[in-house]
């Protein structure tokens, strides 16, 4: 891995459109990445990658961690980005509990009435 504090620094100065590409690096040191985004949350330019990777964290093991911190950022964060929070948190939840899925019913298999393969012509009734 490279080292977390060069990785953050060049994502930062990064062109917008090039910084996506360190999410999952960023992401990778898992605490202390989550740790290294918490200063950018309330960045208008760097707040939207900031909860992608924490985000990211969070799916790939430190969900506690990922949840308080969004949580926390809720009020901090700019406007434009607090939907992104609300859709991470959602996100985490689903990864801190998965719901069972309960095993469909089986329904009985009823026989499927055959036809008469006879050419006979039935009678008008």
């Amino acid at each position: 891995m490279t080292d977390l504090a060069t990785l953050v620094e060049s994502t930062r100065i990064a062109a917008p459109d090039r910084r996506i590409e360190s999410r999952d690096a960023i992401a990778a040191h898992g605490a202390a990445g989550i740790e290294a985004m918490k200063p950018w949350l309330t960045d208008e330019v760097l707040a939207a990658f900031a909860i992608r990777v924490i985000e990211l964290a969070g799916v790939n093991g430190e969900v506690e961690l990922a949840t308080k911190v969004l949580r926390a950022a809720r009020t901090k964060v700019p406007a434009t980005v607090s939907g992104d929070v609300d859709w991470s948190l959602a996100r985490l939840r689903a990864v801190s509990h998965p719901k069972a899925v309960p095993a469909a019913p089986v329904a009985p298999v009823r026989p499927v009435p055959t036809r008469s393969t006879s050419s006979a012509r039935r009678r008008p009734r």
